[in-house]
Order: C-alpha cells, then sequence, then structure tokens
C-alpha cells in the first residue's frame, strides 16, 4: 500500500488481493474507488464468508465509520483487482457534504441499496 501525508482526501493504492479493512478495526474515515474492484464480505458465526457486494470505480463503501464512530467495522473490505482508492476522513466528508450536495444524495442511494442487497443476501441462507 502506499500513501501520501495525512489530508481530508488522500489517495491511497492497493494490490489485488490486499485487505482494505477487516471486520471489527475501528477507523473513522471511508473509501471512494478510482480505478479497480472491491469486495466488502462478512463472516457468520460458524466462520464462514459471506460476500455483501462487489463494487468499482465511482462507488464508496466504508461509510458507517463515519455515522457510528465509536463501533468498529461491520465488514471486510479486500481489493480484488489492483485499485486506487480516496480515503476520505471524517474533515473531508464534512467538506464533500457542504460542497457537493449531489454527491451526498448518491452517496445515500448507496448505502440504500447494499442494505437492500444484504437483507435479500440474509433472507435467501
Amino acid at each position: 500500500m502506499s500513501t501520501q501525508p495525512q489530508t481530508p482526501l488522500m489517495k491511497v493504492a492497493y494490490k489485488s488481493g490486499d485487505f482494505i479493512f477487516l471486520e471489527g478495526d475501528c477507523e473513522s474515515h471511508f473509501y471512494i474507488i478510482e480505478t479497480g474492484k472491491v469486495q466488502i464480505f462478512t463472516k457468520r458465526g460458524d466462520g464462514q464468508r459471506v460476500n455483501i457486494c462487489e463494487i468499482g470505480e465511482g462507488e464508496t463503501f466504508g461509510e458507517f465509520a463515519l455515522l457510528d464512530r465509536h463501533a468498529p467495522r461491520s465488514a471486510s473490505a479486500k481489493a480484488l483487482t489492483d485499485v486506487v482508492l480516496v480515503k476520505v476522513s471524517e474533515e473531508g466528508y464534512q467538506q464533500l457534504l457542504e460542497e457537493i450536495p449531489v454527491w451526498a444524495a448518491s452517496m445515500l442511494r448507496s448505502f440504500m441499496e447494499r442494505l437492500k442487497g444484504m437483507n435479500q443476501k440474509i433472507k435467501s441462507t
């Protein structure tokens, strides 16, 4: 992984197969995918992996860390391909909300779609 100095919006790169974060990590930032694909997954009580979704360019993930800063990550994220991400701090998130209201609405739609997908996966297991 390569990083630049800490700023509200910072580009980071991961190689295919790298873990971006793990379920249980405590962090307060999220990511926007610039290039590549990421797998979001969790594990059931019996340890079996449950794939939640694959996401790609322009999509966001890890947003719950900003909404509930004191809770650990609820899922893991792994690079399926080499990826370039924009890592967004809480300060960067506030800037985006103020400067780009259309982006904020898009992020909320993305939340809703992923939650619906996760509910369907739970119903089918």
